[in-house]
Protein backbone atom coordinates (compact mmCIF):
# COMPACT_ATOMS: atom_id res chain seq x y z
CA UNK A 1 0.00 0.00 0.00
CA UNK A 2 1.54 3.51 -1.19
CA UNK A 3 -0.93 5.79 1.03
CA UNK A 4 -0.62 4.46 5.15
CA UNK A 5 -4.65 3.24 5.45
CA UNK A 6 -5.95 3.51 9.09
CA UNK A 7 -8.78 2.39 10.51
CA UNK A 8 -12.23 5.43 11.00
CA UNK A 9 -11.17 6.47 7.02
CA UNK A 10 -14.76 6.55 5.42
CA UNK A 11 -16.25 7.05 2.44
CA UNK A 12 -19.96 7.85 1.67
CA UNK A 13 -21.72 7.81 -1.99
CA UNK A 14 -24.73 9.15 -3.75
CA UNK A 15 -26.66 7.26 -5.59
CA UNK A 16 -30.30 7.79 -7.65
CA UNK A 17 -32.06 4.61 -7.91
CA UNK A 18 -33.47 3.43 -11.10
CA UNK A 19 -35.88 0.96 -12.50
CA UNK A 20 -32.80 -1.37 -13.41
CA UNK A 21 -31.82 -1.49 -9.77
CA UNK A 22 -35.11 -3.03 -8.44
CA UNK A 23 -35.86 -6.42 -6.99
CA UNK A 24 -38.39 -7.04 -10.10
CA UNK A 25 -35.72 -7.46 -12.27
CA UNK A 26 -34.71 -10.53 -10.33
CA UNK A 27 -38.03 -12.02 -10.14
CA UNK A 28 -41.16 -10.99 -11.50
CA UNK A 29 -43.22 -11.67 -8.40
CA UNK A 30 -41.12 -8.96 -6.96
CA UNK A 31 -41.61 -5.35 -6.12
CA UNK A 32 -40.80 -2.41 -7.71
CA UNK A 33 -37.78 -1.49 -4.69
CA UNK A 34 -33.87 -1.23 -4.42
CA UNK A 35 -33.23 -5.22 -4.55
CA UNK A 36 -30.47 -6.64 -2.35
CA UNK A 37 -28.57 -7.52 -4.68
CA UNK A 38 -27.99 -3.94 -5.82
CA UNK A 39 -27.25 -2.76 -2.75
CA UNK A 40 -24.92 -5.40 -1.94
CA UNK A 41 -22.65 -4.36 -4.48
CA UNK A 42 -22.55 -0.55 -4.01
CA UNK A 43 -21.63 -1.61 -0.58
CA UNK A 44 -19.07 -3.63 -2.04
CA UNK A 45 -17.69 -1.08 -4.43
CA UNK A 46 -18.01 1.51 -2.26
CA UNK A 47 -15.50 -0.22 -0.01
CA UNK A 48 -13.38 -0.49 -2.99
CA UNK A 49 -13.13 3.32 -3.65
CA UNK A 50 -12.00 3.53 -0.39
CA UNK A 51 -9.41 1.52 -0.83
CA UNK A 52 -8.27 2.24 -3.87
CA UNK A 53 -6.26 5.27 -3.79
CA UNK A 54 -4.12 3.28 -0.90
CA UNK A 55 -3.00 0.19 -2.96
CA UNK A 56 0.16 -0.10 -4.83
CA UNK A 57 0.53 -0.90 -8.85
CA UNK A 58 -0.37 -4.02 -9.31
CA UNK A 59 -2.70 -4.76 -6.41
CA UNK A 60 -6.46 -4.69 -5.90
CA UNK A 61 -8.77 -5.53 -3.81
CA UNK A 62 -11.27 -8.39 -3.45
CA UNK A 63 -14.43 -9.09 -1.01
CA UNK A 64 -13.91 -12.20 0.48
CA UNK A 65 -17.03 -12.02 2.55
CA UNK A 66 -20.52 -9.82 3.26
CA UNK A 67 -22.56 -10.25 5.73
CA UNK A 68 -25.59 -7.44 4.99
CA UNK A 69 -28.50 -7.03 6.61
CA UNK A 70 -31.17 -5.44 4.44
CA UNK A 71 -33.46 -3.73 6.83
CA UNK A 72 -36.07 -1.68 5.17
CA UNK A 73 -37.44 -1.01 1.20
CA UNK A 74 -36.49 1.63 -0.76
CA UNK A 75 -38.80 3.17 -3.46
CA UNK A 76 -37.24 3.07 -7.20
CA UNK A 77 -36.55 6.50 -7.70
CA UNK A 78 -35.22 7.57 -4.55
CA UNK A 79 -31.56 8.50 -3.75
CA UNK A 80 -29.77 6.84 -1.43
CA UNK A 81 -26.39 7.15 0.89
CA UNK A 82 -23.67 4.08 0.98
CA UNK A 83 -20.99 4.81 3.74
CA UNK A 84 -17.97 2.71 4.42
CA UNK A 85 -15.58 2.62 7.10
CA UNK A 86 -12.40 1.01 7.86
CA UNK A 87 -13.32 -0.85 10.94
CA UNK A 88 -10.04 -3.50 11.13
CA UNK A 89 -6.81 -3.52 9.23
CA UNK A 90 -4.97 -7.22 9.89
CA UNK A 91 -1.95 -7.32 7.16
CA UNK A 92 -3.76 -6.98 3.74
CA UNK A 93 -7.21 -8.13 5.05
CA UNK A 94 -9.40 -4.88 5.63
CA UNK A 95 -12.64 -5.31 7.60
CA UNK A 96 -15.58 -2.57 6.78
CA UNK A 97 -18.47 -1.31 8.54
CA UNK A 98 -21.03 -0.10 5.94
CA UNK A 99 -24.43 1.38 6.17
CA UNK A 100 -26.96 2.54 3.76
CA UNK A 101 -29.63 5.25 4.28
CA UNK A 102 -32.29 6.04 1.87
CA UNK A 103 -34.24 9.62 2.25
CA UNK A 104 -35.72 8.49 5.15
CA UNK A 105 -34.25 5.88 7.07
CA UNK A 106 -31.34 3.58 7.62
CA UNK A 107 -32.07 0.36 5.12
CA UNK A 108 -29.22 -1.60 5.41
CA UNK A 109 -25.85 -2.36 7.47
CA UNK A 110 -23.11 -4.72 6.00
CA UNK A 111 -19.71 -6.27 7.54
CA UNK A 112 -17.66 -6.14 4.24
CA UNK A 113 -14.17 -8.06 4.42
CA UNK A 114 -11.58 -7.18 1.31
CA UNK A 115 -8.44 -8.79 0.41
CA UNK A 116 -5.49 -6.73 -1.21
CA UNK A 117 -3.85 -9.79 -3.34
CA UNK A 118 -1.54 -9.49 -6.57
CA UNK A 119 -3.18 -8.69 -9.72
CA UNK A 120 -0.69 -10.99 -11.61
CA UNK A 121 -0.75 -13.68 -9.59
CA UNK A 122 -4.63 -14.01 -9.59
CA UNK A 123 -4.61 -13.41 -13.37
CA UNK A 124 -2.68 -16.84 -13.53
CA UNK A 125 -4.85 -18.38 -10.81
CA UNK A 126 -7.81 -17.69 -12.96
CA UNK A 127 -6.06 -18.67 -16.31
CA UNK A 128 -5.35 -22.04 -15.00
CA UNK A 129 -8.65 -22.29 -13.42
CA UNK A 130 -10.15 -21.75 -17.15
CA UNK A 131 -7.61 -24.24 -18.95
CA UNK A 132 -8.60 -26.91 -16.18
CA UNK A 133 -11.98 -26.15 -17.26
CA UNK A 134 -11.55 -26.59 -21.02
CA UNK A 135 -9.81 -29.87 -20.26
CA UNK A 136 -13.18 -31.12 -18.21
CA UNK A 137 -14.86 -30.87 -21.77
Amino acid sequence: MRKKLETGIFIERNIKTSPEMAASRFHKSSPQVLSSPTLITFMQTTCADLLAPFLEEGEMAVSVRIDMSHLSSTPIGMEIKIRAEVNTIDGRNVNFKVEAFDEIERIAKAINEMYIIDKERFAKGIKRKTAMEKRKR
